[in-house]
C-alpha cells in the first residue's frame, strides 16, 4: 500500500471534519472578543473546555482503535453496540458528577447535551471513516461554521446561547444523518459495556498521557511566563494543535487502508511518506506566520517558525508509528511510550522554561515528542533482533 492513494475528496472531507471544531472555537472566541461580549466569551470558554474534558473520557481513547475495529471486523453492528454502550455508560457516570459542579444551569444543560451527541458522532465518524463516506458530515460542519460567520457579519443575535444551540443542533443533525445512512450496518443496542471497558482501559490511558505529552508544557509555563508571553504561547500551542489535526486528517485515509491490511507491518513507501510530511510541514509555515501576525498581532520569529516545522515533521513520523502499533494491538507499547515521554515533557518544562521562556516551552514539547519517536524505533529494533 502506498502512502498517497487517497481520493482527493475523501482527504478533503476528513481534513474538514478534523479541523472544524478548532476553527469554530477560534472564530467564536475572536467574534466575542471583537464584539466585546466578555460574559459570553467566558461562558463559551467554560462550555468548550468542559465539553472537551468530558469527551476525553467519553471517547475512552478509542478513536484510531474504533476505526481499526470497523475495518478489521465483519460484525460492525456488534462493534458499534459495544462502543455506543461504553460511551452511554461513561456519559451517565460523569454526567451525575457534573450535576454537582457550581455551573450555570444553561451551561450544564448544553455541556451535557453537546458532549452526548458529540460522543455518539465520534463513533459514527469512526465508522464513516472506515467506509470513506465523510463528505456529507463535512458539509454539515462547513454549513454550521458558515452560519456563525454570517450571524457575526450581520450582527444577528450572536450570543453564547445562540452559539450553543447551533453547534448542539449540528451534532444532532449529524447523528440523525449517520443513523439514516448506516442504519443497516450499525446498531444502538445497549449491551454490558464493562468487559469492553476493562479490555480497552489502556487506550484511555494512552489518550490521557498523550494529552499531558502535548499540553503540559503550556500549563507549566504559566508559572514562569508573564501574561503577554503566556497568551503568545497559547496562540502558538493552539495553532500547532490545529496543524497536527490537519496532518492527522490528511493521513486518515491511509490509516483505513493500513488497518485493513492483514500484514503485520505496513507496506509504506518511506521516501514518499517523508516527502509528503515535509511538504505538509512546510506549507503550514506561511499560514502560521500570517495568522499570528495579522489575526492575533503576534510577531513570530524565524527561529520559532523553524521549531514549528520540526514539531510538525516529527509529529508525522510519530503518528505513523502509533498507527503501526495500533494495527498490531501493541497498545502497551504506545502507553509506555506516552507515559515516559509525558514525564520527560514535565521535567524539561520545569527545567528550561525558566531560562528560555516561550522558546524553552516549545523545545520541551519538541524534545519529548522526538523522544517518543526514538522510543518507538528502539522498541522496533529490539523486536526485530528478537525475531518478534
Amino acid at each position: 500500500m502506498k502512502v498517497l492513494n487517497s481520493n482527493t475528496g475523501i482527504v478533503f472531507s476528513n481534513t474538514i471534519r478534523g479541523v472544524s471544531s478548532s476553527l469554530l472555537n477560534a472564530f467564536v472566541c475572536f467574534a466575542f472578543t471583537a464584539l466585546n461580549l466578555q460574559l459570553d466569551l467566558k461562558d463559551f470558554v467554560i462550555f468548550f473546555t468542559g465539553s472537551n474534558l468530558l469527551l476525553i473520557v467519553f471517547n475512552w481513547g478509542l478513536r484510531d482503535y474504533s476505526v481499526k475495529l470497523f475495518t478489521s471486523e465483519s460484525d460492525t453492528r456488534n462493534i458499534f453496540s459495544k462502543l455506543f454502550s461504553l460511551r452511554v455508560a461513561l456519559y451517565f457516570v460523569l454526567g451525575i458528577v457534573l450535576v454537582f459542579l457550581p455551573l450555570k444551569l444553561i451551561l450544564l444543560v448544553f455541556i451535557l447535551a453537546f458532549s452526548f451527541f458529540k460522543s455518539i458522532n465520534n463513533t459514527i465518524e469512526a465508522f464513516s471513516t472506515s467506509r470513506n463516506k465523510n463528505v456529507g458530515f463535512a458539509f454539515i460542519d462547513i454549513l454550521s461554521l458558515s452560519v456563525l460567520v454570517i450571524a457575526y457579519i450581520m450582527n444577528f443575535n450572536f450570543t453564547s446561547l445562540s452559539v450553543f444551540i447551533l453547534i448542539t443542533a449540528s451534532e444532532i443533525v449529524k447523528v440523525v444523518c449517520g443513523l439514516l445512512i448506516f442504519n443497516k450496518e450499525i446498531s444502538l443496542r445497549l449491551i454490558n459495556p464493562f468487559p469492553f471497558l476493562k479490555e480497552t482501559i489502556n487506550y484511555f490511558l494512552v489518550a490521557f498521557f498523550a494529552f499531558l505529552l502535548s499540553k503540559v508544557d503550556f500549563y507549566i509555563s504559566s508559572f514562569y511566563l508573564g501574561a503577554k508571553d503566556l497568551i503568545n504561547y497559547h496562540i502558538y500551542s493552539s495553532l500547532i494543535g490545529l496543524s497536527q489535526i490537519i496532518i492527522t486528517s490528511f493521513f486518515s485515509r491511509q490509516m483505513v487502508n493500513w488497518f485493513k491490511s492483514k500484514e503485520d507491518k505496513f507496506n509504506v513507501d518511506m521516501k514518499r511518506f517523508a516527502f509528503v510530511s515535509f511538504v505538509l510541514s512546510l506549507l503550514a509555515l506561511p499560514c502560521f506566520y500570517f495568522i499570528t501576525l495579522y489575526f492575533y498581532k503576534f510577531n513570530i520569529s524565524v527561529t520559532m517558525l523553524a521549531l514549528v516545522f520540526f514539531n510538525l515533521f516529527i509529529f508525522s513520523f510519530t503518528l505513523l508509528e502509533i498507527y503501526l502499533y495500533t494495527h498490531q494491538n501493541k497498545h502497551r507499547v504506545i502507553l509506555t511510550g506516552v507515559l515516559f515521554c509525558s514525564f520527560i515533557n514535565i521535567a524539561l518544562s520545569f527545567i528550561i522554561i525558566s531560562y528560555f521562556a516561550v522558546i524553552g516551552a516549545i523545545l520541551a514539547n519538541i524534545i519529548s515528542l522526538f523522544a517518543l519517536y526514538l522510543y518507538f524505533k528502539i522498541v522496533a529494533k529490539h523486536r526485530f533482533k528478537n525475531g518478534s
